[in-house]
């Protein structure tokens, strides 16, 4: 069996495909744990019953001869192929020289049983238990922490420095966690061909000079069991070579998402990712407010391609933690027509913006998770900055008006390469001096209706 790869930019970007992938390295390890549980207990059985030793080597034999070892990666290279059917060559082995009646002497125990234990309590039960609740619980406390900050309001005179300080300190944790039970996760797989497999073989290797029978099948099996030994350590060697280069990744990856201040121009991806917020509009406002279209927000992991222009979002709630697949199953996809950013006096919630889409008339209102992350939709979806989007009667988008935006081009950005862009005081104060003589003229023409109507009405009479 083959699995996918872990990244460790995928670790950072925590999509649910990533979580399904590494939620079956999880199953094989578990299964690898239990295993090699197995295998212990049955060379225990060999060492302390004489008697049954026929019977026990058989079964350790054919449990070796199931025993299947991972192999991460799309394709086996030949030392790899060689290192997961070696097992079934111990267990062939094991049988010849059960037939000759041959007896385990030597201090079995403490050579080779103490290793395997000690390989799969302290190398996969810690992966498996340790690491996993400390990924478990940091990703717990950021998603808290990054909910309880998405939920604070721009109506409160609220200091968000203190708020952004904490949350870029979970954030910081919680991809240091995630890094580390990736790395913990891929060197369990990465060690488990070259440390246990190497047990076992000097395990099976040991038998045959304790044998009075059997120098022929000793002479016969000793090529075969060199080549192991030649493959594990190559394979030892390069995970050697690879570890250094792994861990110098995973501090330059870490300081690259979480060293502050690093605003530089990166170029735009033709691929944006991510989680948003998106508001679930109510048909009839109750309210009267800010944002008239109040509703829950709902959590998306959403996917944008530049180039086909498709928006993509799956469900991220409570229930699709457990059903990945199910989640994925459920994905909607839109043609993405236009996005702009929303205006600070339009919604009582930061990091706001706007998506149409063909496929639906209502615009779907999104929050990012950091003002960076907004900048990074809008560019990534080409966002209109010289233009933004205010409410008509009808919260579609074929009734939404253009206004000018927040943000305004200045003149003397022409000859410089990045846009500089001015207040939007004097653009605000005229718009909603525009706004409310469009209102008074609809409520002079409803009072015109009224004395017409009467009018008619004394005719009548």
């Amino acid at each position: 069996m083959v699995l996918r790869a872990l990244e460790f930019s995928d670790s950072i970007s925590d999509s649910p495909w990533f979580r399904q992938n590494l939620h079956d390295h999880e199953v094989a390890l578990d299964d690898a744990f239990k295993n090699i549980k197995l295998i212990e207990n049955q060379c225990k059985d060999l060492i302390a019953c004489t008697k049954k030793l026929s019977t026990a080597q058989r079964a350790f034999a054919k449990t070796l001869s199931e025993f299947k070892i991972e192999t991460v990666g799309t394709n086996q290279t030949d030392d790899e192929r060689f290192i997961a059917t070696c097992l079934k060559e111990f267990a062939s082995l094991i049988n010849q020289v059960e037939d000759e009646r041959m007896k385990l002497v030597g201090q079995a125990e403490e050579s080779y049983l103490e290793p395997i234990k000690k390989f799969r309590t302290e190398a996969i039960g810690k992966t498996l238990k340790e690491e996993k609740n400390k990924y478990d619980k940091e990703s717990s406390k950021f998603y808290s922490t990054l909910e309880k900050h998405l939920h604070l309001s721009t109506l409160r005179n609220n200091d968000f420095r203190a708020a952004d300080a904490q949350l870029e300190t979970q954030q910081k944790n919680f991809f240091q966690a995630s890094l580390q039970y990736v790395a913990e996760v891929q060197s369990v797989q990465e060690r488990m061909r070259f440390e246990f497999v190497e047990t076992l073989g000097s395990y099976v290797y040991s038998w045959l000079s304790f044998f009075h029978v059997g120098s022929v099948i000793h002479q016969d099996f000793k090529p075969f069991l060199d080549n192991v030994q030649t493959k594990v350590l190559k394979t030892k060697e390069n995970y050697m070579a690879t570890n250094a280069e792994a861990e110098e990744l995973k501090r330059k990856l870490l300081a690259s998402h979480t060293k502050p201040g690093s605003e530089e121009r990166r170029p735009t991806p033709s691929i944006k990712q991510g989680y948003v917020y998106m508001q679930e509009k109510s048909k009839i406002p109750k309210t009267i407010g800010r944002d008239v279209l109040l509703g829950r927000w709902t959590k998306y992991y959403c996917v944008y391609s530049r180039e086909t222009r498709i928006f993509t979002m799956v469900s991220a709630n409570s229930a699709t933690k457990t059903d990945m697949k199910s989640a994925v199953a459920q994905t909607a996809t839109f043609k993405f027509k236009s996005c702009s950013r929303r205006s600070v006096d339009s919604i009582d919630k930061r990091f706001c913006f706007d998506v149409c889409v063909e496929e639906k008339n209502d615009v779907m209102t999104m929050q990012a998770l950091s003002e960076k992350d907004l900048c990074e939709w809008i560019d990534a979806m080409d966002g209109a900055k010289q233009n933004s989007y205010t409410a008509g009667e009808n919260p579609s988008c074929s009734t939404y008006q253009k206004r000018p935006c927040a943000l305004r081009l200045s003149s003397s950005s022409s000859s410089s390469r990045e846009p500089v862009w001015e207040s939007d005081e004097k653009i605000s104060e005229s718009w909603g001096k525009s706004r409310n003589a469009k209102l008074g003229q609809v409520i002079g023409g409803r009072k015109k209706k009224k004395k017409k109507k009467k009018r008619q009405q004394h005719k009548n009479e």
